[in-house]
């Protein structure tokens, strides 16, 4: 059962201080330019608009952000400033190849006996990339070692892994999860905060890697994006969070502003023109429990909100139980 900390969050718990993105810069709340996006597509216009696919309604995202609560608040993406995908000697990468034998529908969700534990709710914090790490590990455990749902501990991300905090962070975190562990939720619950370090954890699961996925100098391919989810598990990528009143349907208001959350990809379908199955991290209320069926691509080919730009996967310690 998921923790009540984690499925409803007072507005005590909002915080600002989470870094923005405006033209594929990314600045701190200051205004401090912390760095420039390796893969923005300067001057791309967005493609003309078509009908809508999906449907749109209140929650407490809506809410929150209709009484003067700040989007940067609820997302968390950081890049940091030396990071460069595409210069291959500051980054651990792997490149994908596209495997032939991909299936037109797959769902993590539908292949674990148990299925996965529900969406995660970050509330206040920009923390995004702490629930999408986490919401890796824990599927990974589930897909190794099927039993009853697993709940990992954000905070202990949050607050110990010195790789980011409610103002932002980035997939090098996973390091925390690869040298520390993950504890469970019990041991250090979320709060939604920037609190000390909880002394004493005890690590529930480890990774024994973690890689950003490469297609050399170019973009990942959809086929490549598929290639990894099936391969390795859900994957942890960003995107750029637009979509605050999406409630349910296929998502295609694309647009190509710059990314400035994470999320996890547990699959996909190729009806309905494709798209991703995509897991975030404002919990059950929002979306379709949770989640966005969102298009591979706009009507030029260019990536729906830029989900997929920059992804990464995880591999489970051997043996873990």
């Amino acid at each position: 059962m998921v923790s009540s900390s984690k499925r409803f969050l007072s507005r005590s718990f909002l915080l600002s201080g989470v870094a923005f993105f405006i033209s594929g810069s990314i600045f701190s709340s200051e205004g401090t330019a912390l760095a420039e996006s390796p893969l923005v597509r300067e001057g791309a216009p967005d493609p003309a608009p078509e009908a809508a696919t999906y449907q749109e309604g209140d929650s407490w995202v809506t809410d929150y952000l209709r009484h003067g609560g700040n989007l940067n608040d609820i997302t968390g993406a950081a890049i940091p400033q030396e990071f460069n995908l595409l210069s291959g000697d500051s980054v651990n990468t792997i490149v994908v190849p596209e495997r032939e034998d991909l299936p037109s529908h797959f769902d993590w969700r539908e292949e674990v006996s148990g299925g996965l534990p529900p969406a995660r709710h970050q509330g206040g914090c920009g923390s995004c990339w702490a629930f999408s790490i986490t919401a890796v590990v824990e599927a990974l455990q589930l897909i190794e070692n099927p039993g009853p749902t697993l709940d990992l501990s954000e905070q202990s991300l949050v607050s110990c892994s010195g790789k980011g905090s409610c103002s932002g962070g980035w997939f090098n975190a996973f390091d925390y999860a690869a040298s520390t562990g993950l504890a469970e939720e019990v041991q250090f619950p979320y709060k939604a905060s920037q609190v000390s370090c909880k002394s004493g954890l005890t690590p529930k699961v480890k990774i024994s890697k973690w890689a950003y996925l490469s297609n050399g100098e170019k973009s990942l391919t959809t086929a490549q994006l598929k290639t990894a989810i099936r391969t390795y598990g859900p994957i942890a990528t960003v995107v750029n969070a637009s979509f605050t009143s999406y409630q349910s349907g296929i998502y295609n208001s694309c647009n190509s502003s710059s990314f400035n959350h994470m999320v996890t990809l547990e699959g996909w379908s190729d009806d309905d023109g494709g798209y991703w199955i995509m897991r975030n991290s404002w919990g059950t209320e929002w979306g379709e429990a949770g989640y966005m069926r969102i298009r591979y691509t706009d009507s030029n080919g260019n990536k729906c909100n830029r989900i997929g730009e920059i992804a990464a996967f995880a591999v489970l310690t051997q043996g873990e139980k």
